[in-house]
This record gives C-alpha cells, structure tokens and sequence, in this order.
C-alpha cells in the first residue's frame, strides 16, 4: 500500500496525514468484519471462502484505480484490507489447520513464508507498474491477475476439511489408528501438564477411540453444526469447542493479549524506525541494514518454531517469546554500534518469526478444528486493533516525554507479566477440563 501513497497525494490531491489516518481508519473498520468471515468459512469451507474473497478482492483493486477523492480511496482501504490481508489471510491459515494436526506448526510455519517471499517480490514489481503504466492501471492490473490467475487457482486447488473426502488430517499413526496412543504423545506423562488437559491438544495427538468418546458426550448438537459444515462427513470426526466457551478461557486472552502486543510493538518500531535509530546516533544507512537480519531470521524462525510447537507446550513457547520482546524494548535505546543494530534486527526477527508461527497454529490447538474460523476471526480482529495503536502509543515518548527511549521502558515491563502469565498457564494446566473437548 506504501507504494500507492504519494501518487495519492499528487494525484488526488491528499495530504499525507490524511491518507495517514485514513488508512488507519479503514484497516480498523476492515478488521471488524473477521469475526463474520470465520464464521462464513466455519460454514461454508475454505473453497467458496477463498473463491468470493479473491472476486471480491480483484473488485476491490479495480475500483481502487477509479478513486478519485477521499471518500473512494477510504472505501478502497476498507475493501482491501477487508477481502486482502485480512480474510485472505483467515482462510489460508484456516485451511492449513484443517489439514493438519501432528505437524502443523510445521506447516504454518511453512505458510508464513509465503508473505515473507511476498514481500521480497511484489513491491518491486508494483513500482515497476506504476512507472510504466501510473497508479490506476496498476490497480487494474492487479485486479485482472487476481480475476484471471488466483479466483480459478482457488477454487481448484482450495479444499474442505479431510474428513469430508473421506480422509483424515495427519497423524503419527495414521495408517493404524487403533494402535496405543501412548507412543504418539509422550508428554502425556508429563507432570506439569497434568489432569485432563494431558488428553487434549497439549499433548498434540489424540487416539480415534478418544475422540469418539468425547464425541458421544457433547450431545447431538454439536454434531448437527457438524453435519452443516461438512455435509456427509461423520459428525463426530472434527473436534473443536463452542466459540462462546473459547472466548471464556484465559488460554484465549492469554495469546490474544500477547497477540496484540507483539502486533502493536512490532508495528510501532517499524513505522518510528528511523527516528528512534536517530534518537540513538545511528545514521540512516546503518539503521537501513537492520532489515537484513530482520527478514532473514524472521522467516527461519517461522518454520524453526513452527517445528518446536508440535514438540513443545505453546505457552512455554510464548513465555520464551515475550522475554525476547522485553530484552528488545528494554536495551533498544542503548543501541548505538553497528554490532548493536544487528543484534536488534536479530532479537526482533527471532520474536516476530514465534510470534508468527504461534498465533498461527494455538487457536486450532487449543480449541479444535471444528469452529476456528470463527475462533481466528475474532483473534485477528483484536491484533489489527494493536497494529492501528502501536504507532501512536510509541509517538507519546517524543511528543510528550522527551524521546522514544521513556516509552520504551514503561512498556518493558508488560511482556515479562506475559510470559510470567504464559509460564503459570502451562504449570498449572488452565482451562485443561474445557480444552479437553477440543478433538
């Protein structure tokens, strides 16, 4: 989007500080209509999700490139940020969950990279557009590639969960689910993850014979939502809690305050960057090659921490995390050598590549596979909120408190009663008698 807000200056005559809070404004009110989407793609499946949000999508992108003032550029944010990065996004994430349950940090780890590449791709291809052929047509150019080439690619290739096709999502015993679960999950032994939650998602396998008996208690209600979802599937082959039970654990908020955190941290040190490297006697080549560690460590740590979560608790995981978070706020403002610049691009892509590939498999391992679009939907709506407040909240240093390196402190001390919060959750088990039914 960055590359588009000059030529809305120049062109449509905004200032920057109005595209500025426009923007923020639309990614705000975009993010509110996830919860809607995750519950569309709860019921309808990832295929007709993916294929109206890409048709959707390209409209969006066409229309862009017929704004001609305020009010067409602010519903052109909305729209993108709306079908685009947010329910776009929903829908990867979903259909990777429900396909895998052994290996699925693995796999989302593995998702993430695609943004990564993105990343590294696009926007030199954009620029390249709108030199060429200037801003509208670039729009409408993107438009046609997501109508002719992602709208068909989706809906061949996107499918349902496994189980509708008469399959199941991997597993270590796949082949034999009969065999003793007990060599699937040997940190069911484990005493700090002990009562039911042993059973659950914390141990990252479940037996069939399990998952059959918790399926005759959840009554016929459960699965008649089922039945709805994934048309002649077995009812009971899907686990997954209620939403409304979700939204009442403290597994929830847990990830979800972190979630929120780390999305509005990472935003805001990334949008000051420069200034709080300046603030801190770094010049602005050196500040420059902080994004050389950060993209490189980002990306591995998605896939290198997506393998962790299917071996260990995810709340020792985000304990982990948030410490990282707090060494960076606290010892940023002390940064002031070339080996200090890269040893916070390094900290900062470590935790941002965890924080990825977390949030991106907990809520199906908590809570099941059954309702995590919706589940997700409501997640992502809360962490885009952190991204349009972290900017702000990082400007109160200068304009209030005499620089970046106040705002910094005060906030170091949050993601340590995080991670001390995360730390409690996996030695006491939370929530593990409403986790428990989540397969």
């Amino acid at each position: 989007m960055s590359l588009f807000i000059d030529s809305f200056i120049e062109d449509v005559g905004l200032s920057r500080s109005l595209v500025s809070w426009l923007y923020t404004a639309a990614t705000v009110l975009g993010s509110l209509a996830l919860p809607l989407m995750g519950r569309l793609v709860d019921r309808w499946g990832p295929r007709r999700m993916a294929t109206l949000a890409v048709g959707l999508f390209a409209l969006s992108c066409a229309g862009m490139g017929q704004a001609g003032g305020w009010i067409g550029v602010f519903v052109g944010f909305v729209c993108l940020r709306c079908f685009g990065q947010g329910t776009l996004g929903l829908i990867n994430n979903h259909a990777v969950n429900l396909w895998f349950e052994q290996r699925r940090g693995l796999a989302v780890g593995i998702l993430g990279l695609g943004m990564a590449g993105a990343t590294a791709l696009f926007p030199p291809l954009i620029e390249e557009g709108i030199q060429a052929y200037g801003w509208q047509r670039t729009y409408l150019i993107m438009g046609g590639i997501l109508a002719g080439a992602v709208l068909p690619l989706g809906a061949l290739l996107y499918r349902d969960a496994p189980e509708r096709y008469g399959l199941s999502p991997d597993r270590e015993n796949a082949a034999s689910e009969t065999e003793a679960p007990e060599t699937e999950a040997p940190e069911t032994s484990a005493p700090e993850e002990s009562g039911l939650e042993e059973s659950g998602p914390e141990t990252g396998a479940a037996s069939e014979d399990e998952g059959k008996a918790q399926a005759e208690t959840r009554g016929e209600t459960q699965g008649e939502s089922r039945d709805t979802q994934c048309g002649s599937r077995d009812a009971s082959a899907v686990g997954g809690i209620e939403p409304g039970v979700a939204y009442r654990t403290r597994t929830f908020w847990l990830f979800t305050g972190a979630g929120v955190y780390a999305a509005g941290l990472g935003t805001g040190l990334l949008f000051h960057h420069f200034s709080i490297l300046e603030e801190a006697g770094i010049g602005r080549d050196l500040a420059a090659e902080f994004f050389i560690p950060l993209g490189v460590l980002t990306a591995a740590l998605n896939v290198g921490t997506g393998w962790l979560v299917d071996r260990y608790p995810p709340r020792l995981l985000l304990a982990a995390e948030l410490v990282l978070y707090g060494a960076l706020t606290g010892l940023l403002p002390w940064a002031d050598t070339t080996t200090e610049v890269w040893a916070y691009g390094s900290v900062f892509g470590i935790a941002q590549g965890m924080h990825q590939a977390l949030l991106g498999s907990v809520y199906a391992y908590y809570f099941g596979r059954l309702h995590h679009g919706t589940i997700r939907g409501l997640a992502n709506t809360v962490f885009i909120g952190g991204t349009a407040i972290g900017p702000a909240l990082l400007a109160v240093g200068p304009d209030f408190l005499g620089g970046f390196a106040a705002i910094l402190w005060i906030l170091t001390p949050v993601p340590f009663l995080l991670g001390a919060a995360a730390f409690a959750g996996w030695a006491a088990g939370w929530d593990a008698a409403t986790l428990q039914w989540a397969r």
